[in-house]
């Protein structure tokens, strides 16, 4: 097996995301503030009722985020609960100062987004003693401290099943190439962030099982488009199209400069014999619109239902205002009263996209783990149905 890095892996903390793409922010708020003039009519008989919660994100706004928060904002509506959203551009600091704010302004409970492994653990551990009422649901963040993992009592960690999120498109390679299939990886290394290690994991099983090979190792340099093409389209130099049957990158911004390198390329890009395939993990409008123009070459991508991970994730947060926890759902084992929820992937493939697919219309072409109403956690009050 042959192994090339073309980049040194940098060890420095970023963003700890599952690293879906990001624009600029459509709404930004420096620092929480009250919703009291609000006022929010319930439709159901909820015991959640005048609460206060804010979505907090540490990445910029994106479309998926949006998607995001607007389904968390629906089902708020319908059970009477005031509800907010603030995101912090990245800044891990900026993260930190609007949930210590939130809390100190009385918020009954908070869905924090994409926190810092590093720090998050010894973070939220200090808010959850300093405010003991608040509730807490965590999304891609990871409890880390002392070289091992661990967990906040009363708080819900959720996150995309991330294993199956690689595992879904190297079916894909499989099913195209059979046992063996000669792939290409585009990632930052081990230890870079949580969710990139727990995508590995997929990948480690299946190349162990035989099922794969892997070629190579690409490594940006930096978290952008730009890097992934220049760092692609330098290892691609290296290769015949004989060497390799695929490529796969674990974050879709990755995914949109390795589409570039190949397309650029006329050994690749099927110009001169069959176009070189890849797929990505996360999905946005751009990565659609590649894959309904090009979809020889970005053939898949591994992602969950962005219009339902927000509802998903508020009702966690819900049924702990409720002190309902014995109703927490976790549809990847099928259990319930647990406090780490994870959410199936789905290959989103571009044979399948129609002329007017968009992100938002996705549900329309998947498989059954997208948009799926039975991963909702649901209570007497709570209903599957309350939305749909």
């Amino acid at each position: 097996m042959k192994k090339r890095l073309l980049s040194m892996f940098l060890a420095f903390a970023m963003v700890g995301a599952s690293l879906a793409g990001c624009g600029e922010p459509s709404e930004q708020v420096d620092e929480p503030v009250s919703s009291s003039e609000t006022t929010v009519e319930t439709t159901v008989d909820s015991p959640v009722a005048g609460k206060k919660v804010a979505y907090v994100m540490l990445l910029p706004s994106a479309t998926i985020f949006q998607m995001w928060k607007d389904s968390c904002a629906e089902i708020c509506d319908k059970v009477g609960v005031q509800f907010e959203f603030f995101f912090c551009d990245g800044d891990f600091n900026k993260w930190q100062d609007t949930i210590r704010t939130c809390a100190s302004a009385g918020y009954d409970g908070l869905l924090v987004s994409h926190g810092n492994q590093d720090g998050s653990y010894v973070f939220l551990k200090e808010i959850t003693e300093q405010y003991p009422d608040l509730k807490i649901v965590t999304f891609d963040t990871q409890f880390y401290a002392d070289g091992e993992y661990k967990k906040l009592p009363g708080v819900t960690q959720m996150f995309q099943q991330d294993k199956s999120l690689v595992t879904v498109l190297l079916d894909e390679m499989v099913d195209e190439f059979g046992e063996g299939a000669r792939l290409i990886k585009v990632w930052r290394g081990p230890n870079y962030v949580s969710p990139f290690d727990r995508r590995e994991v997929g990948w480690q099983e299946y190349e162990k099982a035989g099922k794969i090979v892997t070629v190579g190792e690409v490594q940006p340099l930096e978290d952008s488009i730009d890097s992934a093409n220049t760092v692609t389209a330098a290892y691609l130099q290296s290769l015949k199209r004989d060497d390799v049957d695929g490529i796969v990158a674990y974050y879709d911004l990755y995914g949109q400069g390795v589409f570039n390198a190949i397309k650029e390329n006329d050994v690749f890009n099927g110009s001169n014999g069959d176009a070189l395939p890849m797929a990505s993990v996360d999905i946005d409008p751009v990565d659609v619109t590649h894959m309904k123009d090009d979809g020889n070459i970005w053939i898949a991508s591994g992602t969950t239902d962005w219009n339902l991970n927000g509802e998903i994730a508020m009702r966690l947060l819900l049924l702990e205002l409720a002190g309902d926890y014995d109703n927490i759902y976790d549809p990847a084992t099928d259990k319930k009263g647990v406090d780490v929820v994870e959410i199936p992937g789905t290959a989103i493939k571009s044979s399948e996209l129609k002329a007017d697919s968009t992100i938002e219309n996705l549900d329309a072409i998947a498989g059954e783990t997208y948009y799926n109403l039975d991963y909702l956690s649901e209570a007497d009050w709570l209903p599957k149905d309350l939305l749909h």
